[in-house]
């Protein structure tokens, strides 16, 4: 090792430390803000804004860092404060199980890659916008969504959810394939653009690894079946269209792949 690549090497440390540091303090200062939410000693409406802040703030730390798991975790904090309209104690209950998974990572809480699917699928599931979860029963199926368009993620996510399914999102191909090597979803769904990359070339990196070729992947595209742009998609993908054939596409891709 070069003199060069071991000051990279402490200093990547250095930085890593002094973020945990930083992550402990949020945590506690977390447990406070939800304790005082708990008391109404903080009105929900100030509450769930700091927390809004906070969790932004952790989720955009986190992303620059080589820190898998507490990447992943603080991603699913902000997407799940993200979408709340009120916190009362059954959103307080949950955001409990973010803080406190947050503060074990911070005290150096040691996960095995292989328990990082399921470490990941013991946190809440997010309520997705306008969706009433009511009567719906929350399955342990777990769809990650690459769609860089927030209205037309909403739109997925608003079908997914009506079937009790867990979503997350994101926005760019790099960071999908970061997320599904560690948490292993039941089924990718990915815009057709996504900037440098294509949801074709997401599809044939993935059916291309080992780890993750067995996980079902769907195109979201306005393109049907034969158009020169889907040239390349490997055979097992499935094809979502976009307007009026979008419910009956999306049923079908999730029967073909049994997800229930």
């Amino acid at each position: 090792m070069s003199a060069f690549d071991s000051g990279d090497n402490e200093n990547e440390r250095r930085v890593i430390s002094e973020f945990l540091e930083e992550l402990r303090d949020t945590a506690s200062s977390l447990q406070v803000l939800v304790g005082n939410m708990r008391s109404h000693s903080v009105s929900a409406e100030d509450g769930l804004a700091t927390l809004k802040r906070e969790a932004s703030n952790l989720r955009s730390h986190a992303q620059a860092l080589n820190v898998p798991l507490i990447k992943l975790v603080t991603h699913r904090l902000d997407e799940y404060v993200g979408e709340l309209k009120v916190a009362e104690s059954a959103q307080l209950d949950e955001i409990q199980v973010f803080v406190d998974r947050i503060e074990k990572l911070a005290d150096g809480e040691q996960v095995t890659d292989s328990d990082v699917p399921s470490v990941m699928r013991s946190l809440p599931a997010k309520r997705a916008a306008d969706v009433d979860f009511g009567p719906i029963e929350q399955k342990n199926v777990e769809v990650l969504m690459v769609v860089p368009e927030k209205a037309m993620a909403r739109i997925v996510e608003r079908e997914l959810a009506a079937c009790g399914y867990r979503t997350s999102v994101v926005r760019n191909p790099f960071e999908a394939l970061e997320n599904v090597v560690h948490t292993r979803p039941d089924m990718v769904i990915a815009s057709m653009e996504l900037g440098i990359l294509t949801g074709v070339d997401l599809g044939c990196a993935l059916a291309a690894m080992p780890v993750t070729q067995g996980i079902p992947f769907a195109v979201l595209t306005s393109y049907s079946w034969g158009h020169p742009k889907l040239a390349g998609l490997p055979p097992r993908a499935a094809l979502i269209r976009k307007g009026a054939q979008f419910g009956d596409d999306l049923a079908e891709s999730l029967s073909r792949f049994n997800i229930t």
